[in-house]
């Protein structure tokens, strides 16, 4: 039999003192945490008392007046609660351990021989160790002192004792503020992600427990039955304790047997307490909890030896390993924009967002042209009317295809709003070219698929016209977003290599038979200005090309420079080869780029200012 300091429990198949000398004197032995609790309870439900509520409360308050109790040297404060101690705990016909001890050895009981091992901690006292080593003699025990070290209390799951706390609250208040204190609880079984949903959901507007069954979120509709159940428990007549917290532990999932077995401790004190006192309400028990937990050991204390793992070097740098690929003139326009953002894009495959308004602008419109132009290819000031008609059928009819993708209704309509009136100025546009020059669109969202030096290159292009007069082509492409300002501006981006789309699909329409004179880009941007596009006309001239505002020139020999750094630029992304991707150094490239918050070595944003 092992017999051990009662704050060691629960330690297995050990006995505290006062389980092991009840038999023998026949009396109720009250233990230390019972006795607490009773000074408690008394303090806590006696008028006559007389002490301030901060005294009460004190963490050390209970065993204070315990210790002034065995010394028989009550201090005037607690005299009044010392005598209803002693008077309450007489007429129960209770003893402490101490006096049952000495009971037992008036009693002189005999055991007949059996073994003994006890705590040494049990031993501290003098008068104490005296009386176990004369009550084990005349008992005939065989004795042994253990040496198991202080008596320190196991660490809890101090997290799971205040979803306890907050799960008591609820079933006396049955108040939402602390429905919400429990579901974010360990014990609760609702994921915290979909515990913080369930929050969000409700807001300051819902209950919580009104949300949970239209929330559908795993683990929710069974925590909303635990609570009804505990509640239910709480109320019924006569609960105890106890009951109350078996209910509890049976309802919600525990994962710490030492944090159970102790809260177990606890009501079965408080309720040997509520045995000397009135009925008792959850805030009652939840002090009783926070007195005796307050200076537990949290059950993590145990990671604070673990240390740290020893740094490791980084990793030396290997090639990319790539898939086969094909190139777009977006591809080749990012990397030369940044080699980062090609990278996440194109080598990792990362997911982008959803997008914004401005694309989703961009490809309702496109859709939008390319239903107009699939019907009219030709165009003359007489039909002026009917053009105008079924291009702004068109443009609403692919918005309203589109709608899902705007965020909010009002966003949809501002938008599409913004398209149609953009559609009657393109129309204009149109109507005027076709009166300087007769033209006729050949093809709308025309696939690009050329190979070049062993690299194939994909697109569309947006429009393809031919010239009636000459039969030369015109490769048209249109930009719903921000672009050149004029064919100078454009055919500076070309000359650096920061520019591909129209070299590429001059190259793609050259291998496809077309002679193509003429570049164009075409912006849809801008509502309240009317269509200009950025155009330049391809010569065969080694001369300067001229360039005058949104016209200009771009020799052949600048397209096949574009088309060489083509075929390079390819050749070295499907190589494998490179094993860094280094950030740009231009911040107004990161200011839409989806992947600047996964990019550590992005350059410092430009500083805004008011008033430009």
């Amino acid at each position: 039999m092992l017999l051990v300091d009662e704050r060691r429990l629960p330690a297995g198949d050990a006995l505290a003192p006062a389980a092991f000398l009840a038999p023998l004197v026949g009396r109720r032995v009250l233990d230390r945490g019972e006795r607490r609790a009773v000074v408690r309870r008394i303090a806590a439900t006696r008028e006559d008392v007389g002490l301030a509520p901060h005294v009460r409360f004190s963490p050390s308050f209970a065993e204070r007046v315990l210790d002034a109790l065995d010394r028989g040297a009550v201090p005037a404060p607690f005299e009044t609660l010392a005598q209803h101690v002693r008077t309450l705990v007489a007429f129960s016909d209770a003893v402490d351990v101490r006096g049952a001890l000495r009971q037992a050895l008036a009693a002189k009981p005999v055991l007949g021989g059996e073994a003994l091992a006890l705590d040494a901690a049990l031993l501290t006292n003098d008068d104490d160790a005296f009386a176990w080593r004369r009550l084990a003699g005349e008992a005939g025990l065989r004795f042994e002192v253990v040496e198991l070290g202080p008596p320190v209390p196991p660490p809890l799951d101090l997290g799971a004792v205040d979803g306890v706390i907050a799960l008591l609250r609820f079933a006396a208040s049955q108040a939402d503020a602390d429905a919400r204190r429990a579901l974010t609880a360990p014990q609760s079984g609702v994921r915290p992600d979909d515990a913080r949903l369930l929050l969000v959901t409700a807001g300051d507007r819902y209950d919580l427990l009104d949300i949970i069954p239209k929330g559908a979120v795993a683990g929710a509709t069974r925590f909303a039955h635990g609570l009804t159940t505990v509640t239910a428990a709480y109320k019924t007549p006569d609960a105890s304790a106890r009951s109350v917290l078996a209910a509890l532990v049976a309802t919600f999932p525990f994962d710490d047997d030492a944090t159970v077995a102790a809260l177990e401790r606890i009501a079965r004190d408080f309720d040997a307490a509520c045995a000397f006192t009135e009925s008792w309400e959850a805030r009652d028990l939840v002090a009783e909890i926070e007195a005796e937990l307050l200076g537990a050991p949290p059950r993590t204390a145990a990671l604070d030896d673990l240390a740290p793992a020893a740094p490791v070097d980084d990793e030396p740098a290997a090639p990319v390993a790539t898939r086969k690929l094909s190139f777009s003139a977006s591809s080749l326009n990012a990397h030369a924009e940044c080699a980062r953002k090609w990278w996440f894009r194109y080598a990792c495959s990362a997911v982008e967002d959803r997008g914004s308004s401005a694309s989703f602008y961009g490809i309702a419109f496109h859709a939008a042209l390319e239903e107009f132009h699939g019907v009219h290819a030709r165009f003359d000031d007489g039909e002026a009317a009917s053009l105008a008609s079924f291009l702004d059928y068109c443009v609403a009819a692919a918005f309203d295809r589109h709608r899902t993708r705007f965020d909010a209704p009002v966003e949809f309509e501002l938008q599409k709003r913004r398209a149609r009136r953009t559609a009657k100025r393109y129309l204009a546009w149109l109507l005027e070219r076709a009166r300087r020059a007769p033209f006729e669109v050949i093809g709308c969202e025309t696939q690009a698929d050329v190979e070049l030096d062993g690299h194939r290159f994909v697109g569309y292009i947006d429009r393809l016209d031919r010239d009636d007069r000459t039969g030369t082509v015109t490769v048209v492409d249109y930009k719903t977003g921000s672009i050149a300002t004029s064919a100078e501006e454009y055919l500076a981006e070309v000359r650096a290599f920061r520019e591909f789309q129209l070299p590429f699909y001059f190259w793609a329409r050259t291998a496809a038979g077309d002679v193509v004179t003429r570049l164009a880009l075409v912006p849809l941007k801008d509502s309240l200005l009317d269509v200009a596009p950025v155009e330049l006309e391809v010569v065969m001239t080694s001369r300067a090309p001229r360039s005058r505002g949104a016209t200009g020139e771009i020799a052949l020999e600048e397209l096949e420079r574009a088309r060489e750094r083509m075929v390079a630029l390819a050749g070295t992304l499907a190589s494998g080869a490179l094993d860094a991707f280094p950030a740009t150094d231009d911040p107004e490239a990161c200011r839409y780029c989806a992947y600047a918050p996964a990019c550590r070595e992005r350059p410092l944003a430009l500083e805004e200012r008011f008033g430009r």
